[in-house]
């Protein structure tokens, strides 16, 4: 939805579900609001002056999308959205979401599908999007993968992703509000 907003800022569908979406995370009512007060979504039509609280935080996503609109066709599509993700940091943002790191690999894939639309000849940032919406190729734009299974690494994740799955060596930090554990959750020496 992020793409289509940043090349078609008309569509105010797409632009309201970017600000909602995971990108923005603006709450309902907030963009309710915005949207009685202001009339519309769109990136270059924005109130001249500032607005309060959680509004002006509207107007400022508004902003980075109406920036990326412009520049788009000027650099390539991959640094466009690696300007996006910087813009608004979203990296440790979905990182740190449930099923983040799947999001965050989703996210990725698309940077490298997009540079791989360039090395093939790919000239617009509008082709790479309706190129996505068309889904020609719908292995190449599947969810990526998040983690091999027999590489090496540190996988942090709640104890309800990591339900079912075995490890060698797990560390199970939590919070006992200043209490000791009860002796059946003490650790064997």
């Amino acid at each position: 939805m992020a793409l289509t907003a940043i090349e078609w800022p008309d569509d105010e569908l797409s632009v309201f579900a970017t600000l909602k979406g995971s990108l923005f995370s603006i709450r309902d009512d907030v963009l309710l609001e915005y949207r009685h007060l202001v009339g519309r979504f769109h990136p270059f039509r924005v109130p001249s002056e500032p607005m309060t609280g959680e509004l002006q935080e509207v107007v400022e996503s508004l902003l980075v999308l109406q920036k990326l609109h412009r520049n788009r066709n000027y650099r390539p599509v991959a640094k466009t959205l690696e300007t996006l993700l910087k813009e608004i940091r979203a990296h440790l943002a979905f990182a740190l979401r449930p099923s983040g790191e799947q999001v965050l690999a989703n996210v990725l894939h698309i940077a490298d599908l997009a540079r791989k639309y360039e090395t093939a000849g790919g000239l617009s940032f509008r082709g790479f999007v309706e190129e996505l919406r068309a889904g020609e190729d719908a292995a190449e734009t599947a969810e990526a993968p998040t983690f091999e299974g027999g590489s090496e690494g540190i996988r942090m994740m709640s104890v309800h992703k990591a339900k079912g799955l075995e490890f060698p060596v797990i560390i199970n930090y939590g919070r006992h509000n200043g209490k000791a554990l009860p002796p059946d959750c003490r650790p064997a020496h």
